[in-house]
């Protein structure tokens, strides 16, 4: 393996639409129109409102995708990709009318439900790119550079526009990209057929935002994204695309920056000495739970999924179809003689909340019941096993861009990680990029087509 800028070109030339030049350069546009989002202050939140910026990053977004509709419309019916996008647009289609006839706010349901309205367009831009032709490494790397830009901007955010401190600082400034980005680099080190200087920074920026935001959870999409790339790779190797031998080269790199964030961590006690103080506290001993039952995180999301319980129980066909996106909820006032003590009552709501709550599994049952489960299941799944399809249907012959064909997957897991503890969907930029995977195994069947047909007789 060498450093490398770029991957070598496809020995399969697959031929592209003449659409796919301005396809391309809509589905940046599309990717950069809330690369630059951020969390609005509580505030706005509570209003339902948004700012003029985030009207334009909305704007940008909805008309990059007409674009790119209106130029490869006619790719929506392709298959097996087509059977994702109806079933999501349909379960759109469902969420936003079950919140109107139960009556929720539409300016909550609206700003709840647009991640998932987002990830439906990201599902028809990167469906419709890979139809016309367009490499997967050119889908992605729009994803990767938008992602990045997100996390190093969420940070510069809260430390110039928002009241926080290095002392301070927590989920102010963490960004939705994060999950994404790991997992794209685990599936870049273990499956990736070359080094590219895109992982070390990709690693920097990362890592970077995890130590200044003391982000525990972000423990566990790590944790998945090696395992599940690790189980790639054996696929691999079953399928005969890589050798057995080189795990051990692969595995080189993750000692390579163990090595450099044990430096950057001696560097920062040196510089930052606060960050590692604080780190120390909330991972061994932490001061604000000493008079608590339980960790305050795991009292706040008992505390939300009791009361939500609770709501359904009062009605329960209720649990069929939820209460409805964005509908109000709170926290069960039993957990909140603890919860006070870390938090205030003044300093949040704990009787009308509306937001997409902190589990992926709760919430989907609050706001549309067993059907919202369901979606979520098959949705999540329905990508994992896409994936799979993709990379087996050209394990055959395999291209440089096949390490891309597992992402979706790694992804996928990485999310399911985190999803018992919070809920990534309740972020716009989350919507786009799993959308963007969703969409991707595509481009790696219409590769599977051209080089079925060039193998024949």
């Amino acid at each position: 393996m060498i450093l490398a800028s770029a991957d070598p070109p496809d020995l399969l030339s697959i031929p592209k639409s003449p659409q796919a030049l301005w396809v391309e350069r809509l589905l940046w546009v599309f990717l950069f129109s809330f690369a630059f989002d951020y969390r609005a202050s509580l505030a706005r939140e509570g209003a339902g409102g948004s700012g003029v910026d985030q009207l334009l990053f909305l704007g940008a977004c909805v008309a990059s995708t007409l674009g790119i509709v209106a130029l490869g419309w006619r790719h929506l019916t392709v298959r097996p990709g087509a059977w994702l996008i109806t079933f999501w647009g349909l379960f759109v289609g469902f969420m936003i009318a079950n919140a109107v006839l139960q009556g929720v706010q539409p300016g909550r349901s609206i700003r709840v439900a647009l991640p998932f309205v987002f990830c439906l367009f990201a599902m028809m831009n990167s469906h419709i790119a890979g139809c016309v032709g367009i490499r997967p490494s050119r889908i992605v790397t729009p994803v990767l550079v938008v992602g990045c830009i997100n996390v190093v901007w969420r940070i510069i955010h809260g430390f110039l526009f928002k009241e926080v401190s290095i002392e301070t600082v927590r989920t102010e400034v963490m960004s939705p990209a994060n999950n994404w980005i790991i997992a794209w680099i685990s599936c870049a080190i273990l499956l990736r057929g070359r080094w590219s200087w895109s992982l070390l920074i990709a690693c920097a920026v990362v890592f970077g935002g995890v130590f200044i935001t003391i982000t525990r959870s972000l423990i566990f999409p790590m944790v998945a994204g090696g395992l599940t790339s690790m189980v790639c790779f054996f696929l691999c190797v079953h399928w005969g695309m890589l050798p057995l031998s080189s795990f051990f080269k692969r595995m080189a790199p993750v000692a390579a920056v163990g090595a450099l964030a044990l430096f950057a961590i001696i560097v920062a006690a040196i510089t930052m000495p606060t960050v590692v103080e604080r780190w120390n506290e909330r991972l061994f001993h932490n001061a604000a739970t000493v008079n608590l039952s339980k960790d305050i995180s795991f009292l706040t999301r008992v505390a939300e999924a009791d009361a939500m319980a609770k709501i359904l129980k009062s009605d329960p066909v209720h649990f069929i179809n939820g209460r409805g996106i964005g509908a109000s909820y709170y926290w069960d006032r039993a957990y909140l003689p603890e919860i006070t003590l870390v938090i205030p009552k003044g300093e949040d709501n704990f009787d009308d909340i509306w937001f997409a709550g902190h589990s992926i599994w709760t919430y989907s049952i609050f706001s549309n019941g067993v059907i919202g489960f369901i979606c979520y299941v098959t949705l999540l799944a329905g990508v994992g096993t896409f994936s799979l399809k993709a990379a087996r249907a050209n394990a055959s012959d395999p291209g440089p861009d096949q390490w891309l064909a597992f992402l979706p997957l790694i992804a996928t897991c990485c999310i399911l990680s985190e999803s018992l503890t919070s809920n990534p969907f309740q972020e716009r930029l989350l919507g786009i990029l799993y959308g963007m995977m969703a969409g991707l195994p595509q481009a790696f069947m219409i590769r599977a087509s051209w080089l079925h047909t060039y193998s024949r007789p």
